[in-house]
């Protein structure tokens, strides 16, 4: 009887937390403040893949950066809407140096935490996104936290 009481119990958590997680179809759309700085949009296949996009302006750099991110639930260890993802992708742009217009183009990699607030339609994330470019100076140490508006929500 115990054992079944248990059990009941943590099904009912990961039902309640799997119901709260479910964000499959609802883009998000919102800002990323640090590097690259500029508009984000992303978009969920189902509750772990999702691909986003950045257009980064900052720095007399133009960047537009596609990822695609796994994302892993949190919410049984945490909070409701608590994750982390990882996952990667490419960009392409310019960038002014000394005078002059160079293209910019590279693969990045992106890892963070992420958090959905259960009652409000809002997202924020804390990532990491390294960038490496084929034909400028790569930047590896770039943070930044991105504010999203989950849209159907």
């Amino acid at each position: 009887m115990k054992q079944a009481t248990i059990l009941s119990m943590l099904l009912l958590v990961a039902t309640t937390a799997i119901k709260a997680q479910s964000i499959k179809g609802n883009p998000q759309l919102g800002v990323r403040l640090g590097l690259p700085l500029g508009p984000t949009g992303r978009y969920f296949f189902d509750d772990a893949n999702a691909v986003e996009g950045i257009v980064g302006l900052y720095n007399r750099t133009f960047s537009v950066t596609a990822l695609y991110e796994h994302h892993f639930d949190l919410s049984a260890l945490t909070t409701a809407g608590f994750g982390w993802y990882a996952g990667g992708g490419g960009h392409l742009g310019s960038r002014v140096i000394d005078g002059s217009t160079k293209f910019l183009a590279g693969i990045d990699g992106i890892a963070g935490l992420d958090y959905t607030f259960p009652k409000v339609p809002i997202n924020l994330s804390l990532d990491w996104k390294p960038a490496i470019h084929f034909t400028t100076s790569s930047e590896l140490a770039d943070f930044a936290i991105s504010v999203r508006y989950v849209l159907g929500r």
